[in-house]
């Protein structure tokens, strides 16, 4: 019976009640679900935007957001690089078509790849797009292994050689990897084409020899420039001859990206006029691949570690059955034959709730040391058998169960395994599915003992994978990651709620 009746309901003040409590359960369900929100959304952002607090990415809804995103990722992260580029934003349609059309007819040599990673990430759309390449030219990692002389385990692990075009006297390393890869530029839209700068080089040069002070910088150098990434190489003058000399490549001496514009054009490259016209036109598709692409690099590690999803999966089969074997064999015993010593023990087993489990860490490690049972799954499996809680809450419920019941099977000739299997369990459903979850839970979200006694990288469950990728990848990767963790437990909550809720309230009316 409710505790307001049906006409009692119809007043105002058990209206304005009501209201009020279902405002307060609302506003509880907000704060509740707001952190997992913005965890989620964190994961759709980048380097530019991770440590906002916005649950909504700015780049979903604004393009001036989304193109400073875009450069961002284009020249990862390097703010000297993105400021230098920006020439050319006045340009015209026309010109910036041209200026298309000039990169795709422009060798590999004059430009360097864009979209690489950047020191703070641990994967780009260059690497992707080079990894997809190598997936079609060759048939498997070994081959490519023997290609390229190398000892990666998938085709992920292998990651495009660095180049260094606009740097004096580097040269690449020659092989079937370099090679490969003049191949693979040679795919690459145009989205994706740097060309090599002969300014920006003289800029870097320029600050190298000033040691990054721009004040030093002779002011018949400067022009209206207020930044190195402002100065333009001079027409003529020692300055220039110098970096002729000592600065330039030997490979852009002759001939630059830049001479076979001027060539061709009166006007400055119009590159940061292509970059908008590219955002532009695709928005849409830019929004997705940004907003997807931790969440695509974090399911591509998981199944990488595919290893990690199996024993996770192991490990919880496990806990859930040899926990629902042990904890109601005792708590029916303890119920169906009670002892002078029954409440001690019940205190006994209380008593190591009161104790974190890190307490009981190191004794477990050295006592499975002792018996050689580190790195395998009774490793990870026998110290959680036994629970004080559940024991507790199980007896309880036996208790709860009418001495009837037992009685007819008794008189029907039962034994006691037989009364215990069809009569005590099938009545304990719900509150068994609560403590399965409980189980499920404890095992799943399990990383620091998982990893303490199961320290083989063959025996790692997927919260250690994920502590490990941690080391390496940035926050808004992490986020990603947790989400995805976090689906499985938020599943089962979502298809086993009724079995929940009669588990924990079954109990209590019993």
């Amino acid at each position: 019976m409710s505790l307001v009746s049906k006409v009692g309901r119809k007043r105002p003040r058990a209206r304005f009640a009501m209201a009020v409590l279902y405002l307060v359960l609302t506003m509880g369900a907000i704060t509740t679900l707001y952190p997992f929100a913005v965890m989620m959304t964190t994961g759709f952002k980048g380097p530019t935007d991770q440590n906002d607090t916005r649950l909504i990415p700015a780049f979903w809804t604004s393009n001036d957001d989304l193109l400073k995103k875009y450069r961002d990722d284009k020249y990862a992260g390097d703010m000297s690089v993105i400021s230098s580029s920006a020439v050319g934003a006045n340009a015209t349609g026309q010109e910036v078509e041209k200026y298309d059309a000039f990169l795709r007819g422009l060798e590999p040599e004059y430009w360097k790849a864009g979209f690489t990673t950047a020191p703070n990430q641990v994967t780009s759309k260059l690497t992707q797009q080079y990894q997809i390449y190598l997936r079609t030219k060759y048939a498997t990692i070994d081959d490519v292994n023997k290609a390229y002389l190398e000892l990666n385990t998938t085709f992920s692990a292998v990651a495009p050689p660095n180049e260094n075009l606009d740097r004096r006297g580097w040269n690449p390393t020659s092989g079937a990897k370099w090679e490969d890869y003049v191949e693979f530029k040679r795919t690459l839209p145009t989205e994706f084409r740097v060309p090599v700068r002969v300014t920006r080089i003289y800029q870097e040069w320029m600050r190298s020899n000033f040691a990054n002070q721009f004040d030093s910088v002779p002011a018949d150098l400067l022009g209206s420039a207020t930044t190195f990434e402002q100065l333009t190489l001079p027409a003529d003058g020692e300055m220039r001859a110098q970096f002729l000399r000592e600065g330039v490549p030997i490979r852009y001496s002759e001939q630059s990206a830049e001479t076979l514009w001027a060539a061709q054009h009166s006007t400055e490259m119009p590159i940061a006029a292509h970059e908008s016209a590219f955002v532009a036109a695709h928005s849409s598709a830019l929004r997705t691949e940004m907003s997807l692409r931790n969440y695509r690099y974090v399911l591509t590690y998981m199944l990488i570690n595919g290893r990690a999803l199996v024993n996770t999966a192991i490990f919880c089969l496990l806990v859930i059955l040899i926990q629902l074997t042990v904890n109601p064999l005792a708590a029916y015993a303890l119920s169906r034959y009670p002892m002078p010593a029954t409440a001690k023990i019940l205190l006994f087993l209380l008593a190591t709730m009161a104790f974190p489990a890190e307490v009981a860490m190191i004794p477990s490690f050295l006592l499975l040391k002792d018996m050689h049972l580190l790195n395998t799954f009774w490793a990870l499996v026998l110290p959680g058998a036994a629970n004080g809680y559940m024991i507790f809450l199980l007896k309880g419920f036996f208790d709860s169960l009418p001495n009837e019941i037992f009685e007819s099977g008794q008189l029907d000739g039962a034994r006691e395994g037989t009364m215990l299997w069809k009569l005590a369990l099938p009545l304990s459903k719900p509150v068994l599915g609560y403590l399965a979850l409980l189980a499920f839970m404890g095992a799943y979200g399990s990383f620091m003992y998982a990893f303490l006694v199961a320290q083989d990288q063959r025996m790692w469950t997927l919260m250690v994978f994920i502590y490990q990728l941690q080391q390496s990848a940035p926050k808004a990767v992490m986020m990603a990651a947790v989400t995805l963790a976090a689906v499985p437990t938020l599943l089962v909550f979502l298809f086993a709620q009724r079995t929940i809720m009669k588990g924990i309230v079954l109990p209590g009316e019993k």
